[in-house]
């Protein structure tokens, strides 16, 4: 489990064996303790595509009754309900979905 099997529902997207949509949706339900919900799923696709698009920063709006703990400045902490892409990337474990652009 953990990064392992999310490289592979990544490798799964490249090889067209099923969709980012699809393969969120096992990563949150399978492979997160305890497992995230589906209605998620929308959210973390776009917090994905920001921080492919190196806007990382851009809030993600979270379905209604879902917030995220977020610090920052690594300072305060509140909670919220539109975190910035990079939190949630970082907080679903999205990592291996990520797409980086080579040099």
């Amino acid at each position: 489990m953990g990064h392992s099997q999310a490289s592979g529902y990544a490798e799964a997207i490249t090889e067209g064996l099923c969709s980012l949509e699809v393969a969120i949706q096992a990563h949150l339900q399978t492979n997160l303790y305890p497992p995230l919900p589906v209605s998620l799923v929308r959210a973390c696709i776009k917090a994905i595509h920001n921080v492919e698009d190196g806007l990382p920063d851009k809030p993600v709006r979270l379905p209604v009754g879902l917030m995220l703990s977020h610090k920052p400045g690594g300072v305060i902490s509140k909670r919220t309900n539109r975190p910035p892409s990079w939190r949630l990337v970082e907080a679903c474990h999205l990592d291996a979905f990520v797409q980086y652009e080579e040099e």
